[in-house]
């Protein structure tokens, strides 16, 4: 069975956040400019409204995109007694699930992932964001009793 990523919810999240991220400081620098030279046309000299809509909504969408759509690739699927999924350098890996030692939450660098350590056989980082991650973990955990 596939256990796919919820990699839409991920992508409005991440647009949300650096669409933030970039206009907050730009605000404060086109307001900053604004006291400066007070005028309306020089502070705007340099970018046109719809340049700053782009940089604000259109380029942390498709950024944001291009790591949602890297993320969804990170789906693991249960499959005739190994779990096959991506390792930390997302490499696919297949792990015996009989060989799975444990499974521990693992955070760093922005990546929110349960890792399935299977001693020699290697690890996989099983995304957060994971449908059924629950069900997953609770499988493999009652896989190994």
């Amino acid at each position: 069975m596939k256990y796919e990523v919820l990699w839409i919810k991920t992508w409005k999240k991440i647009t949300i956040f650096m669409s933030l991220a970039i206009s907050l400081p730009l605000s404060f620098t086109l307001f900053s400019r604004y006291r400066e030279f007070g005028s309306y046309e020089k502070t705007f000299e340099h970018m046109s409204l719809i340049e700053a809509i782009v940089f604000v909504v259109g380029f942390p969408s498709a950024f944001s995109l291009l790591v949602a759509l890297f993320i969804k690739f990170a789906a693991v699927e249960v499959k005739d007694g190994y779990l096959i999924g991506r390792n930390y350098w997302y490499f696919t890996k297949r792990l015996p699930i009989s060989n799975i030692s444990n499974i521990y939450p693992f955070s760093h660098n922005g990546v929110e992932a349960m890792v399935a350590d299977g001693g020699i056989h290697g690890k996989v980082y099983i995304p957060k964001q994971t449908k059924q991650l629950d069900e997953l973990v609770s499988f493999i955990e009652n896989y190994n009793r």
